[in-house]
């Protein structure tokens, strides 16, 4: 076979990417600077996402667009027994993606499917529509590769991998309480495992490593190349934000603050699953499916619209979420690129807010007037439909209403306190975690420890937050590897002739 070598490089231990946080294109020049080194959060560069920490680049990475230059990477890195870590664009809130001393499977650049299928079968079931997505598409190419013809449950940031992280961590979406979470779209995954063997997992092909892929994180069990994507059929959605007008100095309008969180905790429980979105303490970024006649109709937003001194900063309607949220040419996305980002998460019990509304209420009251900025998801609806143990993630997660996301220590140990076992949203969840395994996965740990042993015998995928986690030296990611110099040598020439088959 002859191979050509593929953008490869070696990094000095203290490069820093070339974007800042008052860049607003940021998200996208971080994905596709510094041979994938770059992170979209600076901390997480450093070991553990500690901005004081020392750097923790990998050393070397690989540039892939085939799943044939996977494979050559893993069985390299399997001969010489050296780390191998995953990335896509670099959202990973706990450097997962990262490590010293490792080797770097970049998918940025990997090949794009976008594909709709339809009428499509398996697992002797069919589906109307799926979209097979490629390992390194991020959210934007597959809303436009679907546009207005079909729904697709995905992520609210565009830059975000669409086969990775977000999906194996659970994948949260504004349209989750109507529709489900992104694992619970998955039809099929195709997966290069840590002895670099090909194999689809599905509900009937490796249905054990399809369950662990679902909700026990990225770059844990093996390498996803695609994805085939339960599409639902298209219908009107509208996207609308509100603040509380004079929550700002000098006036700090609690009055109204109060009546927010009071509405907030009593309809949650019994919300439309036709509402889905995002809340403050003091705004809301909401979608509901409907028309704007519809939508302006519904009794959670007219509840809203008479607490007072609030001001709708947008409210726009569409044939579909993609249009909603204005696609093609004008959909926003976060603006990454912080020195320092400190997210925590925690996920609120349905039942706690059902039976103690009073105390939840109270709980969100302190936080106005302890760090106050939080940022969180309103969840439940068809989330709950699907039982605890049929995907890997949290069993939390199906029996939550809200997922709440602090960036202050003060207001996430708050709700630990409050809420010691009620679990953490995996993708949104603090870089030092305590007690992270059971926080993330509950009741699910043990089998996918157990799944784990299986799929990557020798924790080839060794990741910080990951599952079987192996704490090295004095290596963040795992083993703490002192390359040798044969071994070096063998590297450098294998960077060096990376080469495609033609």
């Amino acid at each position: 076979k002859q191979w050509y070598q593929r953008r490869v490089a070696i990094t000095a231990g203290n490069k820093v990417c070339d974007a800042s946080a008052t860049d607003p294109k940021a998200a996208y020049t971080l994905e596709d600077t510094g041979e994938g080194r770059c992170m979209q959060y600076h901390d997480c560069s450093k070991k553990k996402c500690d901005v004081e920490a020392a750097w923790n680049i990998p050393e070397f990475s690989v540039e892939v667009s085939e799943e044939n230059d996977i494979i050559e990477a893993i069985k390299f890195a399997n001969k010489h027994n050296i780390q191998v870590v995953v990335k896509t664009t670099g959202h990973n809130y706990a450097g997962a993606s990262m490590g010293d001393g490792t080797l770097l499977i970049w998918m940025r650049h990997f090949k794009k499917y976008g594909e709709i299928k339809k009428a499509y079968e398996k697992c002797e079931e069919s589906y109307d529509a799926v979209l097979k997505v490629g390992g390194g598409q991020v959210w934007e190419e597959a809303y436009k590769a679907v546009g207005n013809d079909y729904h697709l449950v995905g992520g609210g940031g565009l830059t975000v991998s669409a086969a990775g992280g977000w999906l194996m961590g659970g994948g949260l979406s504004a349209s989750s309480r109507l529709y489900g979470m992104g694992i619970d779209q998955v039809i099929e995954f195709e997966v290069i495992t840590a002895d670099g063997s090909k194999v689809t997992a599905s509900k009937c092909e490796n249905d054990d490593l399809f369950w662990a892929l679902r909700g026990g994180g990225g770059g844990s069990f093996g390498v996803t190349t695609s994805v085939h994507y339960k599409l639902h059929a298209t219908k009107p959605f509208c996207e609308m934000s509100f603040v509380v007008s004079d929550f700002k100095e000098p006036n700090y309008d609690t009055k109204t603050v109060f009546k927010w969180i009071n509405l907030l905790v009593d309809s949650a429980p019994t919300l439309d699953t036709k509402w889905g979105g995002y809340w403050t303490l003091a705004s809301g970024i909401f979608y509901y499916q409907g028309t704007e006649e519809e939508t302006k109709d519904s009794e959670f937003y007219k509840k809203i619209n008479n607490l007072g001194n609030i001001s709708w900063e947008s409210f726009r309607c569409g044939e579909s979420y993609f249009a909603a949220r204005g696609g093609p040419d004008n959909m926003g996305t976060d603006q990454t690129s912080q020195k320092e980002f400190n997210i925590a998460s925690r996920l609120i019990p349905m039942d706690f807010v059902q039976n103690q509304p009073d105390k939840m209420k109270g709980i969100l009251i302190w936080m106005i007037y302890n760090g106050y900025f939080t940022f969180n998801y309103i969840i439940g609806g068809k989330m709950m439909d699907v039982a605890t143990d049929a995907t890997a993630v949290h069993p939390a997660m199906r029996q939550s209403v809200f997922q709440i996301e602090t960036f202050d220590e003060r207001l996430i140990q708050k709700l630990r306190e409050e809420l010691p076992d009620s679990g953490a949203g995996f993708n949104h969840a603090a870089k030092n975690e305590p007690d992270w395994e059971n926080q993330f996965w509950g009741s699910n740990r043990e089998r996918l420890e157990t799944l784990k042993k299986k799929w990557d015998p020798d924790n080839r995928f060794n990741c910080w937050h990951c599952v079987g986690y192996l704490q090295g030296n004095d290596s963040t990611t795992g083993r703490g590897y002192t390359l040798s110099l044969s071994i070096l040598l063998n590297l450098l020439v294998f960077i060096a002739v990376f080469l495609r088959n033609y």
